[in-house]
């Protein structure tokens, strides 16, 4: 069987992470400074890297972010996908972690790592509505892009359901130890019906962008 290659990231930042404010599938938010420069520097990463395809959530925190990566791929197609979407946090979205929603918060993640994935959040998903589409969607990829290399931009807690459920190493219950920085990158294998990680939130481009605007401010110093 051929190895097909994904490489799976969070979109940038928007003003939602930085503050500290669910999101959810339900707050379409842009990007912020910091999440164009992030997008820039994860476009610079896969500038010359083969891609055959490059799929992304609709939400245009997402979409943003692919579409950086694509201006250097002008010739690769953009899928947008429902499944890809975020996580639905239900009436928690739009809601800062602080109090009183902090304490709902804490509840969800309580009840997860009580190993309750299928209560859903008020008004929202559960974790297995989560991976249900997750799966649905990676399958789908995994169909049509065999043996090639594939981009997806997408959510954090969605890349902590789909990761921790194709590597075995994690499984739900440890969902919460995948960090997930925003463009930071999965790189994993799949090959003979199995997913290898190779990288695991990787930020180097983000490492390397930080240099090299110390060095443009130190020239224009």
């Amino acid at each position: 069987m051929a190895v097909t290659t994904l490489y799976l990231v969070r979109h940038g930042e928007t003003d939602y992470n930085r503050h500290n404010i669910v999101q959810g599938r339900g707050v379409d938010a842009p990007l912020n400074e910091q999440g164009r420069r992030q997008a820039k520097a994860l476009a610079r990463r896969f500038a010359s890297m083969p891609l055959e395809a490059i799929y992304t959530s609709p939400l245009q925190r997402a979409v943003a972010t692919a579409e950086a990566v694509r201006l250097y791929h002008p010739e690769v197609p953009l899928y947008r996908m429902a499944d890809l979407a975020e996580m639905d946090w239900g009436h928690l979205e739009g809601k800062p972690y602080a109090p009183p929603y902090d304490a709902q918060i804490r509840a969800i993640y309580e009840r997860w790592r009580a190993g309750a994935y299928d209560y859903p959040v008020p008004g929202g998903e559960s974790i297995l509505d989560v991976q249900r589409r997750a799966l649905r969607a990676l399958e789908t990829i995994l169909t049509q892009h065999e043996g090639e290399t594939v981009l997806v931009i997408t959510h954090g807690r969605f890349l902590r359901v789909l990761l921790a459920s194709v590597l075995p190493e994690y499984g739900l219950a440890r969902m919460d130890a995948l960090p997930h920085t925003n463009t930071a990158v999965n790189h994993l294998v799949y090959e003979n019906g199995r997913f290898k990680a190779l990288r695991l939130n990787c930020t180097a481009h983000l490492e390397e962008a930080t240099v090299d605007d110390a060095v443009r401010t130190e020239v224009a110093a």
